[in-house]
């Protein structure tokens, strides 16, 4: 994999912090750092990094970077760390033994083309390349070090793994709101809070600013469980580009709260995660956008 520590800074652009700005320089680092061999772990590690995507992570993470006074490019090769993560994850949840998901992103998930086999292997290659890329980054060894730390935990037992586990083995049926969203921290805002704290660390926040980020993050990542779960309920393979009615049969905050309240519940969401921000700030702004886009931040 060419991963490159060292590099050229980014040519100057007329608004070097809007999120399509931001979104594209993400996309470009992506394709350096994917691996360029041949062979077949190769192909299917560049196929589940690539592909389609709006890259929210990696952008919370630059924006949070800027946000605390820092550049936002500062944060650039962290937030290409989380979104191999985030990428590795949504393989390894598309698996047979997880969610045996059929479509992701419009297309047949990575096991579907490729085999079992090569899409485990590729995940935790990309996990592995992830840290590999914090590492090499340029960044200050106790920032490098400490959103290395984020990471982890976000992916390990006070995350990803965590979450998914309970996700497959608690009793759905028996699920109250407590269990529910602790398992929607772990699997979904753990890596959001990842993002917006590790890309503070990288704009050289300080402590105050990183709990505010993580406030920001877990709110936000708790917006977008909501999301999706209103996504699966209501919407279809053909609008979203992957497998509904995946939640058939175990709890939901749908089957909790009911439609009107988990809207409710999106907005309150992002109405905390301005808090914490501050409604002025582009990661407000930003994760708005998003939201309305949806029609879920009204």
């Amino acid at each position: 994999m060419a991963i490159v520590g060292l590099r050229p800074q980014p040519v100057s652009d007329p608004e070097p912090q809007s999120p399509e700005n931001l979104r594209g320089l993400v996309q470009d680092r992506l394709a350096e750092t994917a691996p360029s061999s041949d062979g077949l772990l190769a192909l299917a590690a560049r196929e589940a990094l690539l592909g389609p995507g709006k890259r929210v992570r990696p952008v919370v993470a630059m924006l949070a970077a800027a946000h605390v006074g820092g550049r936002a490019e500062d944060a650039l090769d962290f937030g290409c760390a989380v979104e191999m993560a985030h990428a590795a994850s949504l393989v390894l949840d598309d698996l047979p033994c997880m969610d045996d998901a059929a479509l992701r992103r419009g297309q047949p998930t990575l096991h579907r083309r490729h085999g079992e086999d090569a899409a485990v292997l590729a995940a935790v290659a990309l996990l592995n390349q992830s840290t590999r890329l914090i590492l090499q980054s340029r960044a200050p060894a106790e920032a490098r070090l400490g959103a290395l730390d984020d990471l982890t935990q976000a992916i390990g037992f006070d995350g990803l793994a965590e979450g998914q586990m309970r996700d497959l083995r608690d009793d759905p049926v028996q699920r109250d709101v407590v269990a529910l969203r602790r398992i929607n921290d772990l699997k979904t805002g753990a890596l959001f809070v990842a993002a917006a704290r590790g890309g503070g660390r990288m704009g050289g926040g300080d402590a105050d600013d990183l709990a505010r980020l993580a406030a920001f993050g877990e709110a936000v990542g708790f917006a977008f469980q909501l999301c999706d779960d209103l996504m699966d309920a209501c919407s279809t393979s053909e609008a979203l580009g992957k497998d509904v009615g995946q939640d058939q049969g175990v709890t939901t905050f749908v089957d909790l709260w009911g439609e009107g309240r988990v809207r409710a519940g999106v907005r309150q969401s992002l109405a905390r995660a301005a808090e914490a921000v501050g409604h002025d700030s582009p990661l407000t702004t930003y994760v708005l956008h998003l939201f309305r886009q949806a029609e879920l931040g009204r």
